[in-house]
């Protein structure tokens, strides 16, 4: 009796909403590497350094690691191998000539409009059989659990870090 009742109590990972928002996340990532590393021939970690700095052109490495969300060390070899590739520059910051801004090159330019063929590919592939209506409230679900973890525990959910207090 005792057995049954500590196997009850058991939690079921695999059937819990975060072990299969993890595993969800984990396969998206791997064929999205897969894909880029195939068909445009960079990884996953530096299409986030490209999509970063779309959006915010000029960052400085640790700007770019808090918005991909790693540790600057980690960041480094990733910028550097990039450079080599001429896929970025480095430019010294007119007011603080030890911090050095980060920008993409026409290289970098020229390989977007195929890096988002690989993406919409992997969400075609992925939402087959899935209805929009479906994907929408998978979506707005999701949304709320993140806000929920947001609020209890006072961390940025998209970066798991906890929040600046202001």
């Amino acid at each position: 009796m005792i057995r049954y009742l500590i196997y009850m109590a058991k939690y079921d990972f695999e059937t819990s909403v975060g072990f299969v928002v993890n595993s969800t996340a984990k396969a998206f990532q791997k064929v999205l590497d897969m894909e880029l590393r195939k068909n445009v021939g960079v990884t996953i970690s530096q299409w986030r350094v490209i999509v970063t700095l779309i959006q915010h052109p000029g960052l400085t490495q640790k700007e770019i690691a808090d918005k991909v969300g790693i540790e600057g060390a980690t960041l480094v070899p990733v910028i550097d191998k990039m450079e080599q590739e001429g896929l970025l520059k480095r430019k010294p910051d007119s007011k603080d000539r030890r911090v050095n801004r980060i920008y993409l090159t026409s290289k970098a330019d020229s390989l977007w409009n195929s890096m988002m063929e690989c993406a919409l590919h992997i969400r075609k592939t992925s939402t087959k059989d899935i209805s929009e209506d479906e994907l929408e409230t998978t979506l707005e679900t999701l949304r709320k659990i993140s806000k929920n973890l947001s609020e209890y525990f006072e961390v940025d959910t998209m970066l798991a870090v906890p929040r600046k207090k202001v």
